[in-house]
């Protein structure tokens, strides 16, 4: 304990954040020199995980150590609740934090019904300090009426309640600075709509997987640099605004993608595609200028025409990898016979196509095709790399027989074979 005790504070401190807070303010017993640095720890969080039934110690411990605390600045606060905490507790310890000029704030209520959901209290929407905030399970977003939180760049809401359809744009507008957004919807989410306007936004992640809560779906981020997407709607209510600056994206959707989404997407240099539905087989008259990387899911009949056209528009692709890998219930299906290569050689094959990956390939007719026209085109491959989903040594070393065979336009390409 001496070698520990001759450490500076600031160190001291930093290794007390990472300790439980009952921990921490034991620690004031070990000696003269630890009775107080325990309330300059900027980072707190209290779990009630050990606290069954009997509120009474939990609550008055997290008072005395929030009351107690001396930092210049709380860093973080995490609040990790069951449904048997009173709530009014809640919204004074959250107060008490943010009169400390609180910086991040997570907050993660148990219940195992909607109605131990809680709500925040109205001085969490008008924080000057607030930089992260993170919301998860039963909390219910009631949103006052003026929001203002210019420092907040973060913000996460993992599976919790909304009032109504307007309390997450009511929220968003508050935001200006707002740089990183996820959303997720849970299934006894009784609103239906999603409007994400902000200017401001860098990062965006949206997950939406039970049809009950699809609704109308507006997305405007002019400034958006990376995207994902899990979706799953109903019905076409889908809204994608132009995104000029995006740099990255992961798109799973089951229905409703149109053109209109695909075109918003157009600028992207990185894309992941997991698409369901027959209408994006021919994103036709869009050019993926940009586009370097492409990573496509086999998940169902038709990925090879959308492989066709996504060669076919993006002149400068470097990277093609083929993901014919999915969950429980997911099996791409056979390519038909007579697959019909593109009318030209694309661009890409021809100047800037240098990686080919396809991962669980399973060395059927349809595959084999597609496999081919890629070696024979691709004039500046360098590697050209297939992962077998069969385990049998007997199959995978005739597959790769009949892939060494192929004529390959590059001469100095690699094939290999994992």
């Amino acid at each position: 304990m001496d070698l520990i005790s001759q450490l500076s504070d600031d160190l001291l401190l930093r290794i007390l954040s990472f300790i439980p807070g009952k921990d921490v303010v034991a620690t004031s017993l070990l000696s003269k020199r630890w009775q107080s640095l325990w309330m300059l720890v900027p980072e707190l969080e209290y779990d009630d995980s050990n606290h069954t039934g009997d509120y009474k110690s939990f609550s008055q411990f997290v008072y005395r150590s929030l009351l107690s605390n001396k930092a210049p600045v709380l860093e973080y606060l995490h609040l990790n609740l069951g449904p048997d905490c009173p709530a009014i507790d809640i919204g004074l310890w959250i107060g008490i934090a943010l009169s400390r000029h609180l910086r991040e704030l997570e907050i993660d209520i148990r219940s195992s019904s909607k109605k131990g959901a809680i709500c925040l209290p109205s001085s969490l929407y008008t924080s000057d300090t607030l930089e992260t905030l993170i919301l998860g399970n039963f909390v219910i977003l009631n949103v006052p009426s003026f929001v203002c939180l210019p420092s907040l760049k973060v913000l996460q809401l993992k599976r919790v309640d909304y009032v109504d359809n307007t309390s997450l744009p009511s929220l968003l507008s508050g935001c200006p600075n707002l740089e990183e957004l996820l959303v997720e919807r849970h299934v006894r989410d009784d609103t239906t709509d999603t409007t994400v306007v902000v200017p401001s936004l860098q990062r965006l992640s949206m997950t939406d997987i039970y049809p009950a809560t699809c609704g109308l779906y507006v997305i405007d981020v002019p400034s958006l640099k990376h995207l994902t997407i899990t979706d799953t709607p109903v019905y076409n209510f889908r809204q994608i605004e132009n995104m000029p600056e995006l740099v990255g994206a992961h798109v799973r959707i089951t229905h409703g993608v149109t053109q209109k989404f695909m075109r918003a997407l157009t600028s992207v240099q990185n894309l992941s595609l997991c698409l369901y539905l027959s209408e994006v087989k021919n994103p036709s008259g869009m050019i993926f200028n940009q586009l370097v990387y492409l990573k496509l899911y086999t998940v169902v009949e038709g990925w090879w025409d959308l492989l066709t056209c996504m060669l076919q528009d993006s002149p400068k692709l470097q990277s093609l990898e083929i993901m014919d890998i999915h969950g429980s219930g997911y099996s791409s299906k056979e390519t038909p016979v007579g697959w019909k290569p593109p009318s030209s050689v694309p661009e890409c094959l021809l100047l800037s196509l240098e990686a080919f990956e396809w991962f669980g390939y399973k060395g059927r007719k349809g595959d084999r095709e597609v496999a081919t026209y890629v070696l024979k085109n691709a004039a500046c491959l360098k590697t050209a790399t297939f992962s077998p989903e069969s385990t049998v040594v007997e199959e995978n070393y005739k597959m790769l027989k009949e892939l060494a065979s192929v004529p390959r336009a590059s001469t100095s390409s690699q094939l290999l074979f994992d």
